[in-house]
């Protein structure tokens, strides 16, 4: 008995397993109430990445890779809205070591940067982040997302859901782990020169990418570091990093890029 207990306690803790035990209870209808709406987003993401596969992987001497033919807007606007976060538990941590390691790494790059007020876009907010680091140094933080992202503050703390409500001139243009989602790159960065300035600071987390193989929904670019050479005329920092955070050259999980210069011709055309 012991053994079985043990067996199932370890097929339930394993995350393939404990999904599909979740979606079996589901459709039996014995989930208690409170795990519902989770399953249910977990069930509607399973269709959804079925739809992802039968695309292609392609590959973009600019140095990424991109799916063939590229979902829709209202394709990845509706995946977002009904799976993303609602099939998650992690939107409520609202800082993670990953966050202060950028916050670290902005003020290693950038030693000023807290010295006064500054206009941030967090372009795909999620959990916030970095957002609630910076807003606790007295920045003015603009958190772009899909779906909402945690309201905490009434001052300093605004929110966005659309790409054309983002308006104005930002110092700092910082994207953790949200490139890799876009419809079209090219669209997002002519966005991003858009509003920013002659000293705009750019700052982003992506996969590493390199000799990629394989489709991971919901990711629709795959990125190595060659596309940040050919998408910034310079940079200041790019490096890929571990799962610990330390440097790895080319073998790291992501690519942690900053720049304070121009995006190049090349992805403005």
């Amino acid at each position: 008995m012991k053994f079985i207990i043990k067996l199932i306690y370890t097929l339930v803790s394993r995350i393939p397993y404990r999904d599909f035990f979740a979606i079996l209870l589901y459709k039996v209808n014995l989930i208690p109430d409170e795990y519902k709406d989770k399953v249910h987003a977990m069930i509607k993401s399973k269709q959804y990445e079925k739809k992802f596969l039968k695309l292609n992987l392609l590959y973009n001497e600019l140095g990424f890779h991109f799916l063939d033919p590229m979902p829709s807007k209202d394709f990845l606007k509706k995946y977002y809205k009904e799976t993303y976060w609602q099939k998650r538990n992690d939107k409520n941590q609202l800082v993670r070591l990953r966050d202060v390691e950028h916050y670290n790494l902005l003020k290693r790059v950038y030693p000023d940067f807290d010295k006064d007020t500054k206009k941030i876009l967090n372009f795909g907010a999620g959990h916030g982040g970095l957002s609630f680091l910076l807003h606790a140094a007295n920045h003015e933080i603009h958190n772009f997302e899909l779906a909402e992202t945690n309201n905490l503050f009434n001052e300093r703390w605004n929110y966005i859901n659309e790409l054309e409500k983002i308006t104005g001139k930002f110092d700092l243009i910082y994207g953790s782990h949200s490139l890799e989602h876009v419809q079209n790159i090219k669209e997002i960065m002519k966005k991003f020169n858009e509003i920013s300035h002659e000293n705009t600071i750019y700052f982003f987390e992506v996969p590493n990418d390199l000799n990629k193989k394989k489709i991971e929904p919901p990711h629709t670019y795959y990125f190595t570091r060659k596309f940040f050479y050919n998408c910034f005329e310079k940079y200041d920092y790019c490096q890929t990093v571990d799962a610990l955070g330390f440097e790895k050259d080319d073998e790291g999980i992501s690519i942690r890029f900053l720049s304070k210069h121009k995006i190049s011709d090349t992805f403005l055309k």
